[in-house]
């Protein structure tokens, strides 16, 4: 009988192993297909992996310790861009890992890879851009030191070029 991975809870490196994630995702969360996530062909449909790549993303930035989303000085971060290649449905019920990293960034930005995991399998791919900015959302700001710490200590993160 597999082992029980906990439901939206940050996974340990070893509970990424039971779920067969390869060890170069340094962070991920687990959690199952709801019925209200299900398009007409009985898939979780493409709205949901975004939500999933959404709630992956936050506990991500609270556990690198990127954002409280509380504090007054919180860094304003926005996403520019998303790509998603879906590579295999998923359905009702399934149990999923969705996973994240960092791989590079530049004075204002960084690029987070994403990918989604069942029994080891890739579901679906994503990267997105991320921006830091001024409080009003106007303009780019530049990295805090300590996002740019975070995403290298933990991920690896490379400067752009």
């Amino acid at each position: 009988m597999p082992v029980p991975l906990p439901r939206f809870d940050t996974l340990s490196p070893g509970a990424l192993a039971i779920a067969k994630v390869p060890g170069d995702w340094p962070f991920g969360i687990a959690d199952a297909v709801r019925f209200n996530e299900l398009d007409v062909l009985n898939h979780a449909n493409n709205a949901a992996y975004v939500s999933w790549l959404e709630n992956v993303r936050i506990a991500y930035f609270m556990d690198y310790g990127i954002t409280d989303y509380v504090s007054e000085d919180r860094p304003t971060i926005v996403m520019r861009n998303l790509e998603i290649d879906f590579r295999e449905p998923l359905h009702l019920a399934e149990r999923y890992v969705v996973t994240a990293r960092s791989v590079e960034y530049g004075r204002s930005s960084w690029r987070m890879e994403n990918a989604i995991f069942r029994d080891g399998a890739v579901a679906a791919t994503a990267t997105c851009i991320l921006v830091t900015t001024t409080p009003d959302g106007r303009a780019a700001a530049p990295l805090r030191p300590g996002i740019i710490e975070a995403i290298t200590t933990r991920d690896g993160a490379r400067p752009r070029g």
